[in-house]
């Protein structure tokens, strides 16, 4: 036998001996897929960013510094373990069909902090967890939440070291509507928790109801060219809320006129407390009265509107045309800031106007 046939019977042995061996599960990338065998889908969990952006402050105290928080979350996707601390956004929840994804909210005493648009919340199935500002959080550890959704009461730094502590797994986001972009924050939120649960559709309806609602109150207003004041009453006190204030979308976009003029004063959280005489000055056309004594004490703590009638207010316009319209306090005061309760806030002014004299 010559040598290039020596030679080519020679590699043909070696290439059988080669595929020997990879049929019998030589190859490096078998014995890896064994090891790691793919994910299934079922268990990967989608999430959706969102941005986490508000003011901290640095105590529980209404006066307190703050600190800017600025952070990018990655939040589960159609999670049915939501502790909502925001009552507005829990209005947003049941607009959109997703009350029974939230597990936990505040409810107060007796349900008194619940308003005509959380009626569904009374039900036991969600727990209870107290007060607003002072949330149990031995619960929340015990329901261990995928989520939890603070507002502007909890946004302090030791209330969300403890929310961490409760629920380590738990992404904690503020949601609250801001007061110089309310609509739009209520609308940038249904928009996120449609995204957040894959109804996108009916977000997109429910904003465009608040839209028509809003357009609807604005004509309302500008019709009735009325200078309104809104007075909160606390007890014997009495606050103003102003343009730039807690309830600036009332003025804008809204679009009522504010009976202090032009005025470059901005009101505090509370309002800036006021007078009869300083009311008797302004001579208001409409008088918007928020009783939040009766807001926070189950009405124990009510204060008659006829407390704005007196010698001292007698000659202004409001008194004497009988333009004063008594708010529902539950609903400005504690649900504001959601869909459902958006709406209803929309609605009551409405109903105001078409009374008005």
């Amino acid at each position: 036998m010559n040598i290039k046939k020596l030679s080519a019977l020679l590699l043909l042995f070696i290439g059988v001996i080669v595929l020997a061996a990879c049929s019998n599960g030589g190859g490096t990338d078998q014995s890896e897929t064994k090891e790691e065998p793919a994910k299934d889908d079922e268990n990967t969990v989608e999430t959706v960013q969102y941005k986490n952006n508000f003011e901290m402050s640095l105590t529980t105290e209404r006066d307190s510094d703050t600190e800017a928080v600025d952070e990018t979350i990655d939040v589960i996707k159609n999670s049915n373990k939501v502790v909502l601390l925001d009552l507005g956004v829990a209005s947003t929840f049941e607009a959109l069909g997703l009350q029974d994804n939230v597990i936990a909210l505040p409810k107060g005493e007796n349900d008194s902090i619940l308003g005509p648009e959380l009626e569904t919340y009374k039900d036991e199935k969600y727990v209870n967890l107290g007060g607003l500002k002072d949330p149990d959080f031995e619960k929340i550890a015990e329901l261990d939440p995928e989520i939890i959704m603070i507002g502007g009461r909890q946004a302090n730094k030791p209330s969300i070291e403890e929310f961490k502590k409760a629920a380590p797994n738990a992404s904690i986001i503020y949601v609250s509507a801001q007061s110089d972009n309310y609509f739009e924050d209520i609308k940038e939120m249904t928009t996120f928790i449609g995204e957040l649960y894959d109804k996108q559709s009916d977000a997109e309806a429910l904003n465009k109801d608040l839209d028509e609602k809003i357009e609807e109150t604005k004509n309302l207003v500008s019709e009735k060219d009325k200078t309104m004041m809104f007075i909160q009453t606390n007890g014997g006190d009495l606050s103003l809320h102003g343009p730039g204030g807690r309830y600036d979308f009332l003025y804008n976009p809204i679009g009522f006129k504010s009976s202090e003029g032009d005025s470059e004063e901005k009101t505090a959280s509370h309002g800036n407390q006021i007078s009869f005489e300083y009311i008797s000055k302004a001579n208001p056309s409409m008088i918007l009265v928020m009783d939040r004594g009766a807001a926070i004490s189950n009405g124990e703590d009510a204060t008659k509107v006829d407390v704005l009638k007196t010698d001292v207010t007698n000659n202004v316009d409001a008194v004497k045309d009988d333009n004063i319209f008594e708010l529902n306090s539950v609903r400005w005061y504690l649900n504001s800031g959601g869909h459902a309760s958006a709406i209803g806030q929309l609605e009551e002014l409405q109903g105001f106007l078409n009374e008005v004299k």
